[in-house]
């Protein structure tokens, strides 16, 4: 395996999951179990696969010890630094970037503390390298959302859409925007029909989050500190700035006599700092067909998008749905994300007395009594699975109690959470520390302390 040097990698883990449930306390959506391992360990092992030996990973303040505590115990050996920001502001991905600004050196790879993916980033990677692209970024064309029974109350949340505009022809990527934003048309600049011959829009492509830019990007993001978000904000300002030309002294405002006071535009940071514009210049490629014009009409700015196979696996722990389609997925999905053929997976310092026991995990220190039944269910550590209990489908988290007699089908269950004798229970949700009363049973039921406030399920 190749060192990776060019490129300083960034993992943004700071979020909460605002379209998960809020039943869920304050538990942190990185740390969420995905078969034997919490979500944040797939993001740190792609990273690992594909050559590097550092990585950044932002975290919020409060969750860095829980968060070094469960990484301990996972296979890694890239070395991760975790760098806190404040929980008690309200901090988005710009800011954080802003925050490690003085650490990044070379061009920078962001990733989401959420995705899971089977692809090979060198596919985004050399997409960059091919165009000396100012940034490039990552797209899952999966198709329809895979739909899924979920626990707890019923919903009909509909998933937010962005409509990303693409060149077949050269892979750029042209336009970028929420659906939201949009009432009923959406109209294109007439620049990009002139420039490109093979736009393609799409609506339901999943942004994978993954993001390869120049290191004048971050020089920008400080400089200019007006943005918030990186995804909602940063990225699609660069891709409309695309369009655009650099102005001259005298167009600029603010420019005096003397050419002083001169207000910097994003084409002052995009500056070729070797022999790039001269290689192109003498080069004989051209990266379109139609006209005249230079190699990449000239663009100081060039964005790019890739789209890989249907069949690469890549979704984002980012709702409920995402959650369940996942654990019931990784059984099938473990060996192309790991090289391994999935089986039961024990922690070794788990007890697990029973042989009825398929594609299933087992945490730290659990113990899971003989005479039970569980397939397809992800058990947390430090939990406890009494005599004659059926558990299909289900994630339990970090110290839950499922006593004698129990039976539960598509549940998830939070941390500390007790599930008393006798229970019988489908689709349901039960909250952290809660305690379900002996003999309760029912469909799509919500278990927990408080419902006030609660955030509508994705």
């Amino acid at each position: 395996m190749h060192k990776i040097l060019e490129f300083q990698a960034v993992v943004l883990a700071a979020g909460r999951g605002s379209r998960l449930p809020d039943v869920g306390g304050t538990v942190s959506k990185c740390l969420l179990p995905v078969g034997p391992y919490p979500v944040l360990w797939y993001p740190l092992n792609m990273l690992e696969k594909l050559g590097f030996q550092e990585t950044m990973v932002i975290v919020l303040d409060e969750d860095k010890s829980s968060i070094l505590s469960a990484l301990e115990k996972c296979p890694l050996k890239i070395k991760y630094e975790l760098i806190v920001i404040p929980a008690d502001e309200d901090w988005g991905t710009a800011n954080s970037l802003r925050h490690i600004s003085n650490r990044v050196t070379t061009d920078l790879i962001v990733v989401s503390g959420d995705l899971i993916t089977n692809i090979n980033l060198n596919e985004v990677l050399n997409l960059y390298r091919k165009h000396d692209a100012s940034l490039a970024s990552l797209f899952f064309d999966n198709g329809p959302e895979e739909w899924i029974e979920l626990p707890g109350l019923k919903s009909k949340a509909k998933p937010d859409r962005d409509l990303v505009c693409i060149d077949k022809e050269t892979q750029r990527l042209v336009f970028l925007a929420s659906a939201s934003d949009f009432e009923e048309n959406v109209t294109l600049p007439r620049v990009l029909m002139k420039k490109f011959n093979s736009l393609s829009m799409y609506s339901r492509l999943l942004d994978a989050h993954v993001y390869v830019m120049k290191n004048w990007v971050i020089n920008y993001l400080v400089e200019v500190d007006k943005f918030t978000s990186v995804k909602g904000e940063l990225i699609p300002h660069i891709v409309k700035k695309q369009l655009s030309k650099p102005k001259n002294i005298a167009e600029k405002k603010g420019t005096s006599e003397k050419n002083l006071e001169i207000t910097k535009s994003i084409f002052d940071y995009a500056v070729d700092q070797g022999y790039e514009s001269k290689i192109r210049e003498m080069s004989a490629y051209n990266d379109h067909k139609l006209g005249s014009k230079g190699v990449y009409y000239n663009d100081q700015l060039r964005c790019y998008a890739h789209i890989p196979d249907k069949n690469t696996f890549g979704i984002r722990i980012n709702t409920l749905s995402a959650l369940c389609l996942t654990n019931n997925k990784m059984p099938q999905k473990w060996e192309e994300l790991t090289g391994s053929p999935f089986t039961n997976i024990f922690h070794p310092n788990s007890e697990v007395m029973t042989n009825q026991i398929s594609d299933s995990t087992v945490g730290d220190k659990s113990l899971i009594h003989e005479k039970t039944s569980i397939k397809s269910t992800v058990i947390g550590s430090n939990c406890t699975i009494e005599n004659k209990v059926r558990l299909t489908n289900c994630v339990l988290m970090n110290n839950v109690n499922i006593k004698e007699g129990c039976v539960l089908v598509n549940c998830i269950v939070y941390t500390g959470a007790t599930i008393e004798p006798n229970c019988s229970m489908q689709f349901s949700l039960i909250g952290p520390h809660h305690v379900v009363p002996s003999g309760t049973t029912g469909n799509h039921q919500l278990h927990a302390e408080t419902t006030d406030n609660m955030i509508t399920l994705g």
